[in-house]
């Protein structure tokens, strides 16, 4: 394989498949599975600011009981009402019809489910199952008590993104956010079951939030309600898969934030293959499963002009790996779901970023020849491994 021009280029399948890797140097190997150690910790650390101790010393494994939790008093900040109306109003949104499953930003309920999209919107084309948003009818709608869901709402929120981001590094699971906005006092999803471990968070407002026992019907009513809070901004609930649980507006208008952990095994459970992460069938372990996953933090624009004060941090979530060596000398790394092939300089920088970022480019490129260390800075910011942070204010 010839010299890639690159200090980190991603390879395709066939490419992979003609590789016959060497062995795998054991200083940087130690060193990247240490980095991968610390990313987990300093994850973890972060983590207990925002969702609490329990729940994030439970988070490493399949939930088996319930636990709550609340955000410590410097936490920061979350997005809140405010956010969200920028969201709604900076671009135009889909709006997703009755039991279509299409692939819209968003959807609205009542009580009696979900509503066609024609009502808040307009048709795209003729049989289309999404609608483009009319803005004045959903904010009506949110006004008259109906509950508006917003599909991967980290995916537009750089706050829930690094919570997102901290939460893969912890659990080793894939996560998916889902952002419900509530008024009026009636539940829109009534008494049901989810098919992986859920964490609610609260974001604004304030909202009930009952589980039921484990023989509870689909649709209720449970013979016993086991948990029954009131989430207020900053509390957080993480409970197992398949437990019977609802939410309630309490009448003032909130945000809650569903956070669901798809772990290994539920794929395997629902007999659904994540194609999503690059794959044609179920992978092997958790291991791999936990490498296939991806950063929801945005990739950065055209970073220009580096500095030596550039701040860098991680986009690989969870974590990376060394497979061998190359035949012209390149290691061969996975990251993100994808196989790299790299210089030793590109790897030590992505293992100094992912290890304890955020981080200068000088601290992460300390020791090596200046003009290699700029090119595996470059290469591994627009491969989308690591990503550049906005200069301070």
């Amino acid at each position: 394989m010839p010299m890639p021009p690159s200090a980190i280029i991603r390879l395709d399948e066939t490419d992979r498949l003609a590789l016959q890797p060497g062995p795998v140097p054991a200083d940087l190997d130690a060193h990247v599975q240490q980095a991968n150690s610390a990313a987990v910790q300093r994850a973890a650390e972060r983590l207990r600011t925002r969702l609490g101790d329990r729940i994030v010393e439970a988070l490493d494994r399949p939930c088996s009981t319930p636990v709550a939790g609340t955000a410590h008093a410097d936490a920061g900040t979350l997005p809140g009402r405010a956010e969200f109306e920028q969201w709604l109003t900076v671009e135009p949104r889909l709006i997703a019809g009755p039991g279509t499953g299409a692939n819209a930003d968003m959807e609205l309920r009542d009580a009696d489910g979900k509503l066609p999209g024609a009502r808040f919107g307009h048709q795209l084309e003729p049989d289309s199952d999404t609608f483009q948003m009319d803005i004045h009818r959903v904010r009506q709608a949110l006004a008259d008590g109906v509950t508006l869901g917003v599909r991967q709402f980290d995916r537009w929120s750089p706050q829930l993104a690094e919570l997102s981001d901290d939460l893969v590094a912890v659990s080793g699971a894939d996560v998916f956010t889902k952002l419900f906005i509530s008024a009026g006092t009636t539940s829109v999803t009534g008494w049901h079951s989810d098919q992986q471990d859920v964490i609610a968070l609260m974001l604004w407002g304030s909202k009930q939030f009952q589980l039921g026992d484990w023989d509870t019907p689909e649709g209720g009513p449970p013979n016993q309600i086991v948990e029954d809070a009131v989430l207020n901004p900053g509390d957080c609930l993480l409970f197992p898969e398949r437990h019977p649980h609802q939410a309630i507006p309490v009448g003032d208008d909130s945000g809650l934030l569903s956070i669901a952990l798809l772990r290994h095994h539920n794929w395997i459970a629902r007999d659904q293959v994540p194609a999503h992460l690059g794959v044609n069938d179920f992978p092997p372990s958790e291991e791999l499963y936990r490498h296939l996953l991806r950063s929801r933090l945005r990739l950065c624009p055209d970073p220009g002009q580096l500095t030596g004060k550039t701040l860098l941090r991680t986009r690989v979530p969870g974590g990376a790996k060394l497979l061998g060596t190359a035949g012209n000398g390149q290691l061969l790394l996975s990251a993100a779901g994808s196989v790299h092939s790299a210089t030793h300089e590109a790897v030590t920088v992505l293992a100094r970023v992912h290890e304890a970022f955020p981080i200068t480019v000088d601290e992460a490129t300390s020791a090596m020849d200046p003009k290699a260390a700029e090119e595996a800075v470059a290469a591994l910011l627009r491969t989308g491994l690591i990503a550049q942070l906005p200069s301070p204010a």
